[in-house]
């Protein structure tokens, strides 16, 4: 895909993350949302997109506590990332 062949070019780079990871959380491949959040957390897992990267994966294994906890964490990062407040509405939805 795109976004594998972006991250292949530059294994570095976080921006948008959180959409590839979106996609995989749809597509529910549990392995590769894992995989992308192990990842985001060796580049550096103190960007809010990481913490969505990794609010998704446990969302995705049915751990909603814990994924509203990690999209808390990037909202406290960066107050202004929709992405992380539009997910954090679909957890409570689910809680």
């Amino acid at each position: 895909s795109l976004y594998e062949s972006i991250r292949l070019d530059d294994p570095y780079r976080l921006d948008h993350v959180d959409t590839y990871s979106n996609i995989l959380y749809v597509k529910e491949q549990k392995r590769a949302l894992s995989s992308l959040a192990h990842a985001c957390v060796a580049v550096d897992k103190y960007r809010p997109e990481a913490c969505c990267v990794i609010g998704n994966y446990y969302s995705l294994k049915g751990s909603h506590e814990k994924a509203v906890l990690y999209f808390r964490r990037a909202l406290k990062l960066d107050a202004h990332f929709l992405s992380a407040w539009t997910l954090m509405g679909h957890e409570y939805v689910e809680l």
